[in-house]
């Protein structure tokens, strides 16, 4: 029996039964992307155990709040950060 699903469909997470998985919300906007430089203002502060974790929040936060899109939470933004 063939699969017809599509790459995007296969690539998902299974959230029957996971009540309290994490899920992006569904954004409502036209084409929304990831800049690249977000990505890789992210990347290039990955938590390694050895510094602070508050700062390291701090910073993640601080980052991802300077990108703003219209109809898109900012709370969306941050999970989009963590495939």
């Amino acid at each position: 029996m063939a699969d017809n699903r599509t790459m995007a469909q296969m690539l998902q997470a299974p959230i029957e039964g996971y009540e309290d998985a994490i899920v992006v919300p569904l954004i409502n906007a036209n084409n929304f992307e990831l800049k690249q430089t977000l990505i890789n203002l992210v990347q290039s502060n990955q938590f390694t155990g050895r510094q602070d974790p508050h700062n390291h929040l701090r910073f993640f936060n601080k980052v991802t709040s300077t990108f703003r899109h219209p109809d898109v939470p900012n709370t969306s933004i941050k999970l989009l950060l963590f495939p």
